[in-house]
């Protein structure tokens, strides 16, 4: 077993203790992901990257891995379901709730360290003007956001009066801007940059802008679940996560990836209105204590 920092220790004295086998198994494990939600999901190579990274770092204690993807992408709604069975796909990417929570094992450090509930907005360019002008945040609870069916941002914005549009696709998000069902997209800062970037270059004849003048926030980490019956993965990435946290390493993977690199300095933001948002939804497994594990713009 690795000597422990200070800050690993805090980490095991703060609830998320590590049980690392006392041999490390040679054998190949096989990680089965999803595949991008589409060709403008820019942020499924950082996700990829993470579990690459990690896993590398848990390989002394718990063996070799390698990562292969399932042939199509489904629903957030269905990808959940097919977590449980095995062989089929073995970690998911997604933002918890209390059901998720009892239903699968979570790898409890934040994949993008807090950063995803800070929300940026992806807006049709005739709308700018509007967006300019607001000044309270009753004005653009008046407005439309477009949301994922089964994302947890869908209901914590409408728990706070925001009016939301549930789409199934992804890729849909961006049509319904410029069909005006939805005025804006809200969008973590570390994904919202490279997804309006990869959609201009292929979408010259009609493209979207950002605005970033004024930010949503809420409490919400994107992290990692494995089935129940995937015990030793989930603890596999959960050591190497945080070995990434102590060494800095989560942090510079987020400065310096094409996708999650805009958001920083942080710095960049002093300047920006902030909304805030109340998450009543956050389930209270998530370690919001561990300070180590976020960062923040206030």
């Amino acid at each position: 077993m690795p000597r422990l920092s200070l800050l690993h220790l805090i980490f095991v004295l703060s609830g998320l203790s590590i049980t690392y086998p006392s041999v490390a198994n040679e054998e190949i494990q096989i990680i089965k992901m999803t595949p991008k939600q589409s060709e403008a999901d820019v942020s499924h190579d950082y996700l990829v990257q993470l579990v690459s990274k990690s896993t590398k770092l848990a390989e002394p204690h718990f063996g070799p891995s390698k990562i292969e993807f399932m042939p199509i992408m489904l629903s957030q709604d269905r990808v959940l379901q097919l977590l449980g069975i095995g062989g089929v796909l073995d970690i998911v990417a997604s933002a918890p709730t209390d059901e998720r929570e009892s239903s699968f094992l979570s790898v409890k450090v934040p994949i993008f360290m807090g950063l995803l509930g800070y929300r940026m907005m992806i807006i049709a360019p005739s709308k700018l003007g509007i967006f300019e002008s607001i000044t309270k945040e009753e004005e653009l609870k008046n407005l439309i956001a477009c949301q994922g069916t089964a994302w947890p941002d869908a209901d914590i914005l409408e728990d706070s009066g925001y009016r939301v549009l549930r789409v199934t696709k992804f890729e849909q998000m961006f049509e319904k801007l410029h069909s005006g069902e939805c005025d804006y997209f809200p969008r973590a800062i570390t994904e919202g940059y490279g997804e309006l970037e990869y959609y201009n270059e292929n979408n010259p004849d009609k493209p979207l802008a950002k605005f970033d003048s004024i930010l949503i926030h809420y409490q919400v980490p994107l992290m990692f679940y494995t089935s129940h019956n995937n015990y030793e993965l989930a603890a596999k990435i959960q050591y190497g996560m945080e070995q990434m946290v102590i060494n800095g390493e989560l942090e510079a993977l987020l400065k310096t990836h094409p996708v999650t690199q805009s958001a920083f300095p942080l710095s960049k933001w002093d300047n920006a209105k902030i909304f805030s948002v109340p998450n009543k939804r956050l389930p209270k497994s998530v370690p919001t204590f561990n300070k180590a594990m976020w960062l923040s713009l206030d």
